[in-house]
């Protein structure tokens, strides 16, 4: 079972071999990655550490300009954990975060696996202005996130969502949190990353849809893309189990063969 351990989740034993280190996304938590690290701990070693973005002031730099921030943070959790290598799978903002490690540590970078991953294209909540934060408009946005939303789209969640975004310093912070992602485009950078990437999407995603997975898949040399069905920008969330799949298969070919250029 994965357990918290301070300020990261752990799952899966160091003595397994390969380690994963899980991204989440903008609204997200390392608690997204818990299913897929509990269906992992058999066969691999898994941490999920959480980005200093929160709500609560004291858990996010006021400094913030831009994602090598995130990574660096990144960085020296390996350091802290004596993590030689590992592979990178992100979500959201998680994975544009990945990306940035993989170029910039390649050698520290086993592997990378982008789901909904921002980097080329996403639509999210910042037109450059403060939104109108209601209940009604919560919960649209939320809803836009799965391809189900029902069971995950609580009304426990939108009030939850609301307290945070009543904070209008928090607010501002999120706004150059989402204007630093949408500055640092990795398009012509991906070419650089010659590592096995796995490209695991949800069909139906609408804010990163699957013309943005198909590019990916096109610009990565080693990569491969596989779509999950009936999903939408939250794989990790709403198809946990295919997802858990998909990622094992990816990970065992490391450990047989190296990449292959398509």
């Amino acid at each position: 079972m994965a357990q918290g351990r301070g300020r990261y989740l752990e799952a899966g034993l160091r003595s397994s071999g390969t380690a994963v280190v899980f991204l989440h996304g903008l609204f997200g938590s390392p608690d997204n990655w818990r299913p897929v690290m509990d269906a992992l701990a058999d066969g691999y070693y898994c941490l999920a550490p959480p980005f200093p973005i929160d709500h609560r002031p004291h858990r996010r730099p006021q400094d913030f300009r831009s994602i090598h921030q995130l990574t660096d943070g990144i960085r020296e959790l390996f350091e802290e954990m004596r993590l030689e290598r590992a592979v990178l799978c992100g979500n959201s903002l998680g994975g544009q975060v990945a990306i940035d490690f993989c170029l910039r540590y390649p050698e520290r970078a086993e592997g990378l696996v982008l789901t909904g991953s921002a980097g080329l294209f996403e639509r999210n909540l910042s037109g450059g202005e403060l939104p109108k934060v209601t209940r009604e408009f919560i919960r649209e946005k939320a809803r836009e996130i799965f391809y189900d939303p029902d069971p995950i789209v609580t009304e426990e969640m939108i009030a939850d969502v609301q307290r945070m975004l009543s904070d209008r310093q928090y607010v501002r912070f999120l706004l150059r949190v989402a204007k630093a992602t949408r500055n640092y485009n990795v398009r012509e950078a991906l070419a650089k990353l010659r590592l096995p990437t796995l490209v695991l999407w949800g069909r139906d995603d609408r804010i990163t849809p699957p013309s943005v997975a198909r590019e990916f898949y096109e610009r990565l040399p080693h990569a491969r893309l596989v779509f999950l069905e009936r999903c939408g920008h939250s794989p990790p969330i709403e198809r946990p189990r295919a997802f858990s799949r998909a990622l094992r298969a990816f990970l065992q070919t490391l450990r047989t063969t190296p990449g292959e250029p398509r």
